[in-house]
């Protein structure tokens, strides 16, 4: 079966992936598909705590936000409720085609409960018989080609270039009253540090981060940390070792103050993780830290960028059991001011590490 565009009236396009990083590498497809069928009714369907990320994308009447974690919380009824009346709303925007980026158990439940009579997604998802268009995806290239395959097979054209987000104004204004009251001047230079990731295989050590925090802030960039709520101790930790001044608004900012932060600051540095995509979005220079994660596969997509490890993945990478990740904990602080020397070619910092 084939997607016809002329019969199609409305479009559900899902990514309720709850990933930063895959919305985010997910967007080119996004663009494509919205440039696609601009003519025809869309609906784009992504996790409700994304959403500032793509209100500069979509019309937000046209996006429909998959409450996940409400649906993951409360009583059993509570939930099953909530759950019931997003599929009534899903259902009555009466789409004709499905197409499913993610292909996970989410969206393809959400797929079958839809009433569309084309639905479109990976050969490889959760429920392959939820589909009758289903893609092969390539092997061995980078994340983005699997969401522009899906795209494609649905007729859009993708422009390989790295995806750029921008900031709202809304978010602009609200992060400068944040920065000015915890003492950031935004017209300094200022290096975002995100010290968390969502596994502890991913982690550089906190001894690492401190090293480059001091040695930035020696050099009068502003150090800024960042992350969601559950980081802020880590944040703490690695501020409580410093000797020179740094600022922690790990848990203080929304996402759309974070684009905001990343658009206003020099340099990213940190470990494998969505806040890492998001920033490369964002077009700022970006120093990714890998421990087993593939570069290949999930690497920074941005002009400048430089991704660092410190011992090779061992033969038999053990990933998620890994006791003993010394292929992110041997990574040296000397090899990071390095690549920050080589990214930012800055007078202001010594060429000696």
């Amino acid at each position: 079966m084939s997607i016809h565009i002329d019969r199609i009236n409305t479009v559900l396009l899902l990514m309720p992936d709850g990933h930063i990083g895959n919305l985010v590498v997910s967007l080119p497809a996004i663009e494509g598909l919205l440039n696609h069928f601009q003519d025809k009714e869309l609906y784009l369907v992504i996790d409700a705590a994304h959403k500032e990320i793509i209100e500069t994308i979509i019309d937000l009447e046209h996006t429909k936000f998959y409450p996940r974690n409400e649906v993951n919380r409360g009583s059993f009824l509570k939930r099953t409720l909530l759950y019931i009346k997003f599929i009534d709303d899903i259902r009555q925007t009466h789409p004709d085609t499905v197409i499913d980026l993610d292909g996970g158990h989410t969206s393809s439940m959400i797929t079958l409960l839809s009433g569309a009579s084309s639905r479109v997604a990976r050969s490889s998802a959760t429920r392959p018989y939820a589909y009758n268009v289903k893609v092969t995806l390539p092997v061995g290239k980078h994340k983005v080609y699997d969401y522009t395959k899906i795209a494609e097979a649905a007729g859009a054209v993708i422009n390989e270039k790295p995806y750029r987000l921008s900031s709202s104004g809304t978010r602009r204004a609200s992060l400068q009253y944040k920065l000015n009251s915890v003492g950031v001047a935004p017209e300094r230079r200022m290096v975002c540090i995100h010290p968390g990731a969502g596994r502890l295989q991913k982690l550089w050590t906190v001894s690492g981060f401190a090293v480059i925090s001091d040695w930035l802030a020696a050099r009068e960039y502003q150090v800024v940390f960042i992350g969601g709520p559950g980081e802020l101790d880590r944040a703490h930790e690695i501020i409580s070792l410093l000797q020179n001044q740094a600022y922690n608004l790990a848990g203080g900012l929304s996402l759309g103050e974070l684009m905001a932060l990343f658009e206003m600051s020099s340099l990213f540095l940190g470990n494998d993780s969505g806040p890492m995509h998001l920033a490369a979005a964002m077009a700022t220079p970006v120093i990714a830290l890998f421990g087993y994660g593939d570069e290949n596969r999930w690497g920074p997509r941005c002009e400048q960028s430089v991704v660092l490890r410190g011992q090779e993945r061992c033969e038999e990478c053990m990933k998620k059991e890994c006791q003993d990740p010394v292929c992110i904990t041997t990574l040296s602080p000397a090899a990071v001011k390095a690549a920050i020397n080589r990214l930012l070619r800055s007078d202001q910092i010594s060429q000696s590490v």
